[in-house]
């Protein structure tokens, strides 16, 4: 029997472990959005996993599962930025060429809306400014255009990280469809609590997952593609474009596609097109009470079995710490708080 290990040789194995498991840490901080989501997918994809590693090998079986992934999301998507940035220059192009602040301003000088607002406030014995009303909606037009091609911009250029971080990705999401029942058991063996609070714990956040991706993922999908074809429709420039964007703004609770249907009424009723803000109105209140107060708050708060109002609370909360990732961070923490608070 080897002698117990005496109180010094104890701390200096402490010290050593923690300095390492901080080096560690480190070194995987540049890729911890990747390593979370490979284990966020291996865990909702693992039955399929075992299912298909049943009739070939696992090295295949996982390798087939991320070439679908590859083929059905990232390839279309790929191609998908590529199409945002053939539709940049031809906007910009037009801003340039028409001086688009300047015919902006005109078309508010030019807007009956405006006028018959005047002369019905005139009567009243209001003579307002409406050079002053003009340069503010003309400036916070802009303004909301501009963000939106800056980001458009980045987007653009973030094409090669892009690449990297996806391939990043479907690396380490290789690698733990094949070892995930060995790196869990390790984990399991780690963790203080008992094995049944574990399995509780893991039982639960599964289906999560699953609900919180699916869900999100479908109800921006589906935005985004009905945005673009309203915008095709009603024969808006750059559809592709705008209805990108509607399906990334479709992940923010409350608002979303609001950010770009609701400036766009706006300019059609400055412009005296009235019916067509009256549609553009129209889709939005669709869009916004079909899918964001009801096929969301339904889908995720069931599947994930939280009420939707701590859904959307705790989608905003991540938002604001964690940004886009906290769309999945912010259900993910709620369900581990209460998980933990019926143990």
């Amino acid at each position: 029997m080897s002698p117990a290990p005496s109180p010094l040789h104890r701390r200096t194995f402490t010290l050593a472990f923690l300095g390492s498991l901080c080096m560690l840490g480190l070194v995987l901080w540049p890729f911890w959005n990747q390593i979370f989501l490979a284990f966020f997918l291996a865990s909702i994809l693992h039955p399929f996993y075992l299912r298909l590693s049943s009739r070939v090998r696992p090295w295949l079986a996982s390798g087939l599962i991320c070439a679908l992934i590859a083929l059905g999301v990232f390839v279309p998507l790929f191609s998908l930025i590529t199409a945002i940035v053939a539709e940049i220059p031809p906007v910009i192009q037009l801003a340039i060429r028409n001086d688009l602040l300047a015919v902006l301003q005109q078309q508010l000088q030019d807007s009956p809306l405006l006028s018959r607002v005047g002369a019905v406030l005139a009567e009243f014995g209001i003579h307002p400014d409406l050079g002053d009303l003009q340069g503010l909606i003309s400036r916070s037009l802009s303004a909301l255009g501009l963000f939106v091609y800056r980001q458009a911009s980045a987007l653009a250029a973030d094409v090669m990280r892009f690449v990297f971080q996806s391939g990043i990705l479907i690396m380490t999401l290789f690698v733990l469809l094949v070892e995930f029942r060995r790196l869990g058991a390790f984990l399991l063996a780690l963790s203080p609590l008992p094995d049944e609070h574990n399995r509780l714990l893991v039982g639960r956040f599964s289906p999560i997952a699953g609900a919180i991706l699916v869900g999100n993922t479908l109800s921006g999908l589906i935005q985004g593609v009905l945005g673009g074809t309203f915008f095709v429709a009603m024969g808006f420039i750059s559809p592709v474009l705008w209805g990108v964007v509607m399906g990334v703004l479709a992940f923010l609770p409350i608002l979303g596609v609001g950010l770009v249907l609701l400036p766009t009424a706006l300019i059609l009723l400055i412009k005296g097109q009235i019916w067509q803000t009256v549609v553009t109105c129209g889709f939005y209140l669709f869009l916004t009470v079909f899918i964001e107060y009801m096929f969301k708050p339904k889908f995720v708060g069931s599947q994930a079995q939280l009420p939707p109002l701590l859904v959307l609370l705790s989608i905003l909360g991540g938002l604001s710490l964690f940004g886009i990732m906290g769309i999945v961070y912010g259900p993910l923490a709620v369900s581990a708080f209460l998980t933990l608070a019926d143990m």
